[in-house]
Formats: structure tokens, C-alpha cells, sequence
């Protein structure tokens, strides 16, 4: 009896960029019964996919032989630029038909282009920016913000249904990465603002456990607020997703916005750009914080 994925006409599936979000995605969907190949630079990502089933692939063209659907989760609109239109690029073994599916964040110019090139080519595409992050890619409950054309989506929800919580369809071409794009931007003021008031507060001698409980219980309350409990509250402060990341996709957004008055944003990216240049790229995003712990001397650590 035929899999459930033939039957839908998606059996194989490319998967380009396995990084921290790239591979818990990769893994459900071989765990889903997909037949997965996959590229990446770094080894080591790669051989522990193959080691749960994934095949692995020299490059993108070759991982993109066959593929019924190609996905991309890169860090960067060159690297995704390069993965699909370079001269080892997925459209040069894609067939007519296939479909593009771009989970990564890049500004919606560069995704248009690369729409219009894979169409030259008879292969659909799909912008799909994703928030959840490394949790919500290992559990399947990401939200996925997808641009371009209702029939092109309505054929891979099947398999977007392995990854997400919820798919929303924001509209053409370009227009899930402008809603990615203004979300992240709203996580970063919040978080910078989130840092800034509660350093000032606990070193004005307030309670950080007690501040961050009658927030939660009030107007101030955000799932960034909760997030902090995760990742800036800790000793650890590990990071899920890097400074530098999130200043890549600040840098996207004002771009994007760059004929409109954005005071606050362009602050909030001074004051990311401010930590990079600290030596803190690879940190956490909410570890912007730190800026502002150090100016006062205090550090923001609930109790274990």
C-alpha cells in the first residue's frame, strides 16, 4: 500500500541548511516517513540526521535531485540566494513542478526574485518564515507565515502539518517574510525595553521575582517576559537564538521600512549593534540585556 506521502505526491523532500531549527525539522519529517536529503556545511549536523534516516547530499543540486519539495532554513539572503540560483543551486536539478518552501528570514525583494527565477524554471516557491523557535521546531508547534499562492500551499500542507501548530497565509509572494520582519521586530524592541526597565528597577532596589510577577499579572505582561524565565533569568543563559541573528533580521526590517519613521527601531538596533560589537553576536537575543546590566552593575537572575 502506497505511504501517505505518495499518495500526496510529496515523498521526497531536500532539506538545505541544518542548523539548530533546520535540524529538528529535518528529523520529524524523516521520523514522518519522508524520504529526507539533506545539505549542510557543517558534518557533523549532517551525519546525525543520516544516523536517524536522513540521506545526505554534497551539495544542493544533488540533495535537490528527484525532490518533490525543497526546504530551506539559512542564515542569510546571500546563502539562500546561493543555494538556489548558484552555479551547484537547486534549480539546476529541480524538475518542473517542484516546490520551493524558504523557511528562513530574508527581506521579501530577494524572496521575489528568487520566486520569479524558480518560475522560469516551472518549480513553485514559497516564502515561509517560522516563529516558535528550537522548541517549537523539535515538537512540531511552530507557526509558519507563508507568501504566495493558496493552491501552491494548499498542495504541502500535508507536510507542513509535521512542523507546524499553525499556518497562517498572509498573502503574495513576500508577504510572510514582511510579517516575519515586523514580528521580530517587535520582539526586539520589547526585549530591549524588558531589559532596560527591569535593570533599572532592581538596581533602584526593586525585586526582580516580584516585578516580573505583578508584570505577568498585568498590562506589561509578553511572552518575551515569560521567555526571559528560559534563557536571560538563568546562570546559564544559553542561547536559542543568537544577537547576531536577530540584529541580521533588525537590519532586514528597517531596510524594509527605510522611507518610514521608525525612531524606536533604529534605537533598538543601535542598541543590538552595541552588543556585537562587545564580543556578544553569538549570545542569546535577550542577552541584549546585558548592555544595561553592566551600565548599572546589577544582574537580572531569578533564583533556581
Amino acid at each position: 500500500m502506497a505511504s501517505k506521502q505518495e499518495r500526496l505526491g510529496m515523498k521526497n523532500v531536500a532539506f538545505i541548511g541544518i542548523g539548530k531549527m533546520g535540524a529538528q525539522m529535518a528529523a520529524r519529517l524523516v521520523s514522518a516517513g519522508f524520504k529526507v536529503t539533506v545539505f549542510d556545511p557543517n558534518r557533523s549536523a549532517v551525519d546525525e540526521l543520516v544516523s536517524k534516516g536522513a540521506a545526505a547530499a554534497a551539495n544542493p543540486k544533488s540533495a535537490a535531485e528527484g525532490a518533490d519539495a525543497v526546504l530551506f532554513s539559512l542564515p542569510t539572503p546571500a546563502i539562500l540566494k546561493s543555494a538556489i540560483t548558484g552555479a551547484d543551486g537547486v534549480l539546476a536539478s529541480l524538475d518542473k513542478g517542484a516546490v520551493l518552501i524558504d523557511f528562513s528570514t530574508v527581506d521579501p525583494e530577494t524572496t521575489k526574485a528568487l520566486a520569479a527565477e524558480a518560475a522560469k524554471k516551472g518549480v513553485d516557491f514559497l516564502d515561509a518564515p517560522v516563529s516558535g523557535g528550537v522548541a517549537g521546531a523539535t515538537n512540531g508547534k511552530l507557526v509558519v507565515m507563508v507568501g504566495g499562492d493558496a493552491a501552491v500551499l494548499e498542495r504541502v500542507t500535508p507536510l507542513l502539518n509535521n512542523l507546524a501548530g499553525r499556518i497562517v497565509h498572509c498573502g503574495a509572494i513576500g508577504a510572510g517574510q514582511l510579517t516575519k520582519l515586523s514580528h521580530n521586530l517587535v520582539v526586539a524592541i520589547n526585549t530591549v525595553a524588558l531589559g532596560e526597565v527591569l535593570a533599572a528597577s532592581v538596581k533602584a532596589g526593586g525585586n526582580l521575582e516580584v516585578l516580573c510577577d505583578v508584570m505577568s499579572a498585568g498590562m506589561a505582561g509578553s511572552k518575551m517576559l515569560d521567555w526571559f524565565q528560559k534563557t536571560l533569568f538563568t546562570a546559564e543563559r544559553p542561547a536559542f537564538f543568537a544577537i547576531d541573528l536577530m540584529n541580521k533580521d533588525l537590519g532586514l526590517c528597517l531596510d524594509e521600512f527605510s522611507n518610514y519613521p521608525m525612531p524606536l527601531g533604529q534605537l533598538v538596533k543601535q542598541t543590538y549593534n552595541a552588543a556585537r560589537a562587545k564580543g556578544m553576536g553569538g549570545k542569546d537575543s535577550t542577552s541584549v540585556s546585558e548592555i544595561y546590566e553592566e551600565l548599572l552593575g546589577v544582574r537580572l537572575q531569578t533564583a533556581a
